[in-house]
């Protein structure tokens, strides 16, 4: 990783819906700093935020949500861009590996040209060139007989070998930022060790950095430099994944562990219900066993601590 090279920044990033009653925010003042060649875990809960905060980086929002703040990328702000620019950056700069792949590929197209088109589109290659570095993308991405493979249709693929499709179009045009999200979402233990695998020998090889969105810590501690914990839209924890894992500070980031069956539990086991935040509040305050009056009344401002950064009134 090189330290110190700032690739994208987040500045107070607020996502809103229009829900019934009015608009609803989902993600409330995010800050947050990626570093070039760095796996920056973002990690939360279904629905915590994560998800539409990557479609924020991509320009991929619904044009009825609210988008306020800034998200600079390479300098430029991203919020700020025409679609014409869109078109340039996305794709090309930062790519995405959506979370389902049978849904993000097109079932009536073979995988070959599916890949090949991200090489005519954004290298300006010819349909025979693109196809011939198609074959060769897809073997570096671990697929058997690419030369064969790439006749195929998403469905005559297992999900492992189409999320390495997806990963090999995210990878095509040799994007700065890939955004992965939820990568190993629904494939098998020995499958997800693989996709991870090669996520890490693509961050390293090609020196790209990733924006790696997940619910589950078990397998941050196999990718990540650093991690950030949100919930209910807020960032509550910010740490390189060495000092998250062995001192967690916020009760959320502590609770996420203990229900790793790995993780060294004090007492019983925890599980993480849902309910409706107060407004106001911390969000994890209806279920955290250290909350004070003031966590029901008050958020608590982000505190940095050395190198790390905690939302807590306990610090």
């Amino acid at each position: 990783m090189k330290s110190g090279e700032v690739l994208a920044e987040v500045r107070n990033l607020r996502i809103s819906f229009p829900y019934p009653q009015g608009y609803r925010e989902v993600v409330h003042g995010l800050d947050l700093t990626l570093m070039k060649g760095e796996v920056f875990a973002f990690v939360g809960e279904s629905g915590s935020g994560k998800t539409v905060t990557g479609y924020a980086f991509m320009g991929l929002l619904p044009p009825y949500a609210r988008v306020e703040g800034e998200i600079y990328f390479c300098g430029r702000d991203l919020l700020g861009l025409s679609p014409r620019h869109w078109y340039s950056i996305r794709g090309k700069e930062i790519s995405m590996i959506f979370q389902e792949p049978m849904t993000a590929l097109n079932p009536t197209m073979k995988v070959g040209r599916q890949v090949a088109e991200v090489f005519m589109l954004h290298q300006g290659m010819d349909k025979k060139e693109a196809l011939r570095q198609t074959v060769s993308l897809l073997g570096e991405m671990g697929i058997p007989q690419p030369e064969i493979r790439v006749e195929d249709y998403p469905h005559q693929m297992s999900g492992g070998m189409r999320q390495r499709i997806l990963i090999a179009m995210a990878m095509a045009a040799g994007p700065k930022l890939l955004i992965a999200d939820e990568p190993t979402t629904a494939l098998d233990v020995t499958v997800q060790a693989q996709i991870l695998s090669l996520l890490k020998r693509l961050q390293r090889d090609m020196g790209t950095s990733i924006f790696f969105i997940t619910h589950d810590l078990g397998i941050v501690a196999e990718v990540a430099h650093r991690v950030g914990v949100i919930k209910g839209g807020f960032l509550l924890e910010e740490a390189g994944v060495d000092e998250l894992y062995d001192r967690p500070l916020h009760p959320y980031t502590r609770a996420l562990l203990e229900v790793l069956p790995h993780w060294e539990r004090q007492g019983r086991g925890f599980s993480l219900p849902q309910a409706r935040e107060e407004e106001g509040a911390c969000p994890f305050y209806p279920f955290c066993a250290e909350a004070k009056e003031i966590c029901r009344d008050r958020l608590p401002p982000m505190k940095r601590l050395g190198r790390r950064k905690v939302r807590c009134w306990l610090y």
